[in-house]
Parts: structure tokens; C-alpha cells; sequence
């Protein structure tokens, strides 16, 4: 085609016509201007704003329209516009701010600026483009797609694509979903039918029974749900149900399949197990998606039983309630009792206490720990300004408090003078940097325990 791209047609919605950004999009855009940090939401990474949340974009998504607001993103789908039936694609402005939402530990979650550079993306898709022949594609473009067929909708169609996609190995770029599209779209509906399998094809047949397509059965092909499926998730507990509303049955099932990807046999009965070990629909089940992996629901309802919360049972991957409840009753927060325990698994709540008695402050007090250090002397290499990763090089060298006192008495700096040796950083802050140092033997802590796999390994 001369002109795959259309590129002289016009938006489906003029840029004169378009209405204010939502509310949630504004601030994000506005923060990304303005250099402020926001806190996302406990559950920002589910509900993630996003192109459907674009007015305009919601009005076409209710007319069966499947936007590819991925594509901004450089993943597999940037291609197909140039292979779909004119008729049956369309575009608008893209209006959505390039953020991500960046987790430094717990509570500390935040909308910041993506760290992909568009840019690049775009020059990479458009290589992808001229490699199948291809002149490169618009920039800007937020694209939506329209289902050729009537027995399924755009977004079901999608996930049919790419099975044929791997089972024919055209290959895993955009260039190899353009590809198998293409093939999809040559061989028609009927031929469709026959090759799509597995549990999302089955949920999609079971629906057509039903004259349901669009955006709200997309949801449960993806999830491989038939309407019995939903049927059953959204029963009474006491009738054997799942005892969920609609609203709530994708995160419960994204969460049990999260560690697999793909629907599975057994993800309704197994829902449903979770649920009656009294899971609360409204949990914050997404925690608890790799202790669902790992763990059946019978061990884990002990944990509730003992008085745990859902946020107590993630933070400690349900491992060892014995010492979770000896932290819980010291005082110490679910989360703060597991990465302090796995800087130390020696540790005892008292000696983690101890720190706050001498005034150490929470965010430094598991880097004392993982270094191997005591409450005392951590307190006394403080007043000295020295952080615990370079109070590592000095005990590396049989120097103590004293003798960094007097260098520091003298002007000098955190580390001993004359001292060279390696170190990497993982971060801005003094503590993020690691130093190639051999701690002395017996030394406790993650940081001198480190194995060779660079995982640490305790006696």
C-alpha cells in the first residue's frame, strides 16, 4: 500500500472537539511539568490510569472499539494498524502523560516520569516498520481497532492473534504480530474458530450464545471465564460460590494466576478456596498473588486465625507465623519485622528495639542490621557521620570509632585515609554504596554473608 498508515485521515475526534483532561490525568501531567513527586495510590499499579480514561477514548471503547495504548510503549502491537481494515481502525491525539509507577519499599510508591524514552521507541518501531517493508508511522497517534467480525470483538480477537502468533512462530516483535494478524485477517472468522484453543477460545465461544461482545466479555475471555465460570465466582459462599461481585472477580483472578500468566483449569475452585478461609472480597488480594503461588489456603488460614492481616501475611510470605507473632507482640510493624529478619535472621525483636532507643532512625536501622552491627555501635558511628557501609571499612581494618574520630577531628572524611578499594552504588544516598571489603569472621548480617550466587547464606 502506498499509504498504510493513513496518514491524511483525519482523528475520530478533532482536537478542537476534545474535552478537558480527567482529573487524575491533569495532576500527572501537571506533576510531570512541575517536578513534584506523587504518592501513588496502596493500589495504583491496578489502577493505573491510563488512555481509557480519556473521554474520548471511553466513548469509542463503548462502541466496541479496542484502543492500543500500548503502542506508545514500543510493545508488539505498533504494526497492525498498517495490516487492519481501514474501516475498521481509527485514531486520536494521544493526551496521556509518560509516567510509571516506582516502588522504593513499603509506603513508598510513586508516580515519577517513565524511565522509556519514547523517543526511541518510536525509532525503534519504526525500524521494526522498515525492516516488513513499511514507511514508518505517525508519532502522537493513539490508535483503536474495530473488529472486522461480528461473533467477536476487538479485544478477544487480540488474544487470538497471538496464539496463532507463537503457534505459527512468526516471531515475538511487532513485525510478527503484524504478520499473524495479517494471516488471521486473510483466512477469516470461520478459519479462526479452528485454530484458537485453550481456556480464553472456550470462554469466547461460551459467550456467543449469549450475543455478548465488547469490552465487558473481553474482560472474562481474557481471564478464560465462561458464563458458568462467572456464574459460580459471583454465587453465595454458602451456596458454594465465590461470593464476589462482578467488580471484584478480575483481581481475584489476576491474582491467583499471576505467577503463571495464562488461565488456568483450576483458577475458579481455587478463587473460591481463598475465599473461604475468610478473605474479605474487598482484601487487598494482588498482595498476596506469590503467597498464593507457593501456598495453599488451609496454611495461610492460620494466619488469619492467629489475628494476621492480609498486609501481615504478604510482608512475611506467610513464612514462620511462630516469629511473625513473637515481632507482632514486641510492637514491631509486619513489614519492618521482615526485611529486618531477612538482614538478619538471627535477630530478636529486642535487639531491633534497641536501635530506636539510641535514636536510630528506622530507615538506617536495617542497614545497620545487614551490616552487622549492634545498637551501640551503630549510635556511636553515627554521632561520627559515618553510615553503616563505610563503617564496614573501617572494622574491615581492625579501626574502631576512636580512630575514625580522630581522622574526623582532623577534617577528614568518612572513610580511612589512604584507602582504595572497589564499590558499587545502588543508589543517591551514602548507604546505597557497597564497598569490596571482607567483614571479620563470625560477622552477622546479610551483607557478610554473601554467597558467591550473590544471595547470603547463614550458618
Amino acid at each position: 500500500m502506498d499509504d498504510p498508515w493513513g496518514l491524511h485521515a483525519p482523528p475520530a475526534v478533532a482536537e478542537a472537539d476534545l474535552e478537558p483532561l480527567p482529573a487524575v490525568l491533569a495532576e500527572i501531567a501537571s506533576a510531570m511539568e512541575s517536578g513534584e513527586r506523587l504518592a501513588a495510590s496502596e493500589r495504583g499499579h491496578l489502577e493505573r490510569p491510563g488512555a481509557r480514561d480519556l473521554p474520548e477514548v471511553d466513548a469509542l471503547v463503548r462502541q466496541g472499539w479496542e484502543p492500543l495504548a500500548a503502542l506508545r510503549l514500543g510493545s508488539d502491537v505498533g504494526l497492525l494498524p498498517a495490516v487492519w481494515p481501514t474501516q475498521h481502525r481509527c485514531w486520536l491525539h494521544d493526551r496521556v502523560p509518560s509516567f510509571g509507577v516506582c516502588a522504593y519499599g513499603p509506603g513508598e510508591t510513586y508516580i515519577e516520569p517513565d524511565m522509556r524514552n519514547p523517543q526511541r521507541e518510536h525509532w525503534e518501531l519504526a525500524r521494526h516498520a522498515r525492516s516488513a517493508g513499511l514507511p514508518p508511522p505517525p508519532s502522537g497517534r493513539l490508535w483503536l481497532l474495530h473488529s472486522p467480525w461480528p461473533g467477536i470483538s476487538a479485544g478477544s480477537l487480540l488474544l487470538a492473534i497471538r496464539q496463532v502468533r507463537d503457534a505459527e512462530a512468526f516471531g515475538w516483535d511487532a513485525v510478527g504480530m503484524m504478520r499473524a494478524a495479517a494471516d488471521v485477517l486473510d483466512h477469516g472468522e470461520d478459519a479462526l474458530w479452528d485454530r484458537w484453543t485453550g481456556r480464553q477460545a472456550d470462554a469466547a465461544l461460551a459467550w456467543r450464545p449469549e450475543g455478548a461482545t465488547g469490552p465487558d466479555v473481553d474482560q472474562w475471555v481474557r481471564l478464560g471465564l465462561r458464563p458458568d465460570d462467572l456464574a459460580a465466582l459471583t454465587a453465595p459462599l454458602g451456596e458454594g460460590g465465590a461470593g464476589l461481585s462482578p467488580r471484584s472477580v478480575p483481581e481475584w483472578c489476576e491474582s491467583v494466576t499471576a505467577m503463571m500468566g495464562e488461565p488456568r483449569d483450576d483458577d475458579v475452585s481455587r478463587v473460591i478456596a481463598w475465599r473461604s478461609i475468610g478473605l474479605s472480597e474487598d482484601a487487598p488480594v494482588w498482595r498476596l498473588s506469590a503467597v498464593m503461588f507457593e501456598r495453599e489456603p488451609a496454611y495461610v488460614k492460620a494466619w488469619l486465625d492467629a489475628g494476621l492481616t492480609v498486609e501481615d501475611v504478604a510482608a512475611w510470605e506467610a513464612d514462620d507465623l511462630s516469629r511473625a507473632l513473637r515481632w507482632r507482640e514486641a510492637g514491631v510493624e509486619a513489614g519492618d519485622a521482615r526485611a529486618l529478619t531477612l538482614a538478619d535472621p538471627t535477630l530478636s525483636p529486642e535487639e531491633a528495639l534497641a536501635f530506636d532507643a539510641v535514636g536510630i532512625e528506622r530507615r538506617a536501622r536495617h542497614r545497620w542490621v545487614e551490616a552487622g552491627f549492634s545498637a551501640e555501635e551503630a549510635r556511636a558511628w553515627t554521632e561520627l557521620d559515618i553510615v553503616a557501609s563505610e563503617a564496614r571499612v573501617w572494622r574491615s581494618l581492625g579501626r574502631g570509632p576512636d580512630e575514625a574520630r580522630a581522622q574526623r577531628a582532623a577534617g577528614g572524611g568518612a572513610l580511612p585515609l589512604g584507602v582504595e578499594l572497589g564499590w558499587a552504588a545502588m543508589g543517591s544516598d551514602r548507604d546505597d554504596v557497597s564497598y569490596g571489603v571482607t567483614d571479620p569472621p563470625g560477622t552477622r548480617g546479610s551483607a557478610a554473608n554473601i554467597g558467591p550466587d550473590g544471595i547470603p547464606h547463614f550458618p
